[in-house]
């Protein structure tokens, strides 16, 4: 059936449907799905949209759109709309910099990161501060990772809009790992143990440098298997009215150009946050108040159009 108002064209038939199916016969963990445990935050958060998907699902389609809307957002290394030296943007680097980094090459089993992670010199997560830092500064959306490795994100914000973006499971891993290396997951056999198979901070806390991979050097099966089950358990924690699952493959009229399945996901994506654009004052106004964007030191992705 229909799961929110904002997918109804994500049917059984969708070219993204595989990632929200695990295999016949696997079944989920006792207590599943869980959410993270996070203490309060200090002050209100100012991030209000979450774009949850894993990496190569149409991530950068979501934060371009995001930066043409004037929201300010942030993308793996990528923002817009938003002073560079605004604590949340700080913090965001250094969540990739300093923790995102190293366990990428800790799951890649480079000798230099598993003798930092035998000798205690590998921070696992980082501190709370950084993490409540990219919540409470001043941006208000954020996409791509880290967002899916730590599940603390969406416990953070429960009241977040989410955006899960969807890619058929075999060309989502065919792209990983041929244009990014691969990626993290957790070993198989802590799936059951943890939140979901992409929480890695559980993993190396539980197994060490044993407890991740990379996607690369798993079997494939395995690893479509996590990804669905990753997106599953997104698409189970949040509420269907403040979820929006996009395929960014699927047909849109009037044809089915990746041209028209942008422009539809932007109208839809007006809707699901409650944009309007403002004739008079020429700027999209959001919860009230009329966006403005900044424009000094703006990292816009390839194709951006100011």
């Amino acid at each position: 059936g229909k799961h929110s108002s904002w997918d109804d064209d994500l049917s059984p038939h969708s070219n993204c449907s595989g990632a929200l199916h695990i295999p016949d016969g696997a079944t989920m963990p006792p207590g599943w799905p869980r959410m993270a445990k996070v203490p309060p935050l200090p002050r209100r958060p100012s991030l209000r949209i979450i774009a949850a998907g894993v990496g190569t699902t149409g991530t950068t389609t979501i934060h371009r759109t995001m930066c043409q809307h004037r929201i300010p957002s942030s993308h793996w290394g990528w923002s817009c709309n938003i002073n560079q030296e605004d604590p949340a943007e700080l913090s965001m680097h250094a969540w990739i910099d300093h923790w995102m980094t190293p366990l990428l090459y800790l799951s890649d089993k480079q000798p230099i990161a598993m003798q930092n992670m035998e000798k205690g010199r590998m921070q696992i997560y980082p501190p709370e501060r950084v993490l409540q830092t990219v919540v409470t500064g001043g941006l208000a959306a954020i996409a791509d990772s880290p967002i899916s490795f730590e599940p603390q994100l969406l416990a953070y914000v429960p009241d977040a809009k989410v955006i899960l973006t969807l890619r058929d499971p075999n060309k989502w891993y065919a792209s990983r790992v041929k244009n990014h290396a691969g990626d993290f997951m957790c070993v198989q056999s802590l799936w059951d143990k943890v939140i979901h198979p992409l929480s890695i901070g559980e993993c190396v806390e539980k197994l060490g440098a044993a407890g991740i991979t990379n996607i690369k050097f798993m079997r494939k099966e395995t690893a479509l298997e996590g990804f669905a089950r990753y997106n599953l358990w997104v698409q189970a924690i949040i509420p269907p009215e403040r979820l929006f699952r996009f395929c960014p493959w699927d047909c849109r009229p009037p044809d089915c150009t990746k041209e028209s399945s942008t422009k539809w996901f932007a109208k839809k994506f007006e809707e699901f946050v409650g944009m309007e654009w403002d004739r008079t004052r020429k700027t999209w106004m959001w919860e009230g108040k009329p966006l403005v964007p900044w424009r000094e030191g703006n990292q816009y992705p390839p194709g951006y159009q100011h």
